[in-house]
Formats: C-alpha cells, structure tokens, sequence
C-alpha cells in the first residue's frame, strides 16, 4: 500500500461523492463544486509522512531538577533546552522538534 495511491483514491471517491451529493439547480452555481475541487489546496493536502524516530535519552535522569521531582527521564534534547534556560546563563530558546517530543 502506498500512502500516495491511497490518498489519491479517498481523494477521488471524496471528490465523486461532493459532486454526485450537491447539484445545484439555480443556474449561478452550476460547475461550481467541480471548480472548487479542481483548485489546488482548496479541499485537500498532503499526503503526509510521519516518521516516529527514537529520541535520545538524556544522561542526567529524573533528578534533573531537584525541588521539582519529574515523572520522566528528560529526552537529551529536552535537557539541553533546560540548560539554555538555566541560570546565570539564559539563553534564547525555540523547541522545534517533533510531536511526541516533549516540547511541553
């Protein structure tokens, strides 16, 4: 199964099903759900690819922060955003990363 292939069908059977439900009878509106699916974007994107990677274990553990006890052993990547937002040194800091990450 390609993602590709599927999408195209659900998109194709989508199409076919708004097109075969709405007909519209006042002249105005006649041609304009096909115009609308015919536009890119408009109804559809994608499709998209999640790739689940493993993300590194950081070394320093649930101890990381000792007056506020964690529930979870920080990924390395979360441990080097709490460092660059520890004193003396905070640093500016954005969290890019992916979902499932720990960003919160």
């Amino acid at each position: 199964m390609f993602p590709s292939v599927v999408a195209a069908q659900i998109r194709n059977c989508v199409s076919d099903y708004l097109i075969t439900t709405f007909r519209p009878t006042t002249p105005g509106f006649q041609g304009l759900i096909e115009r609308f699916l015919k536009t890119a974007n408009n109804l559809y994107r994608g499709p998209y690819v999640s790739v689940g990677l493993p993300f590194r274990q950081g070394t320093i553990g649930e101890d990381y922060f000792p007056e506020i006890p964690l529930s979870f052993i920080p990924f390395l990547h979360q441990e080097r955003a709490f460092n660059r937002l520890s004193p003396p040194n905070y640093q500016s800091t954005i969290i890019a990363t992916g979902t499932g990450s720990g960003k919160t």
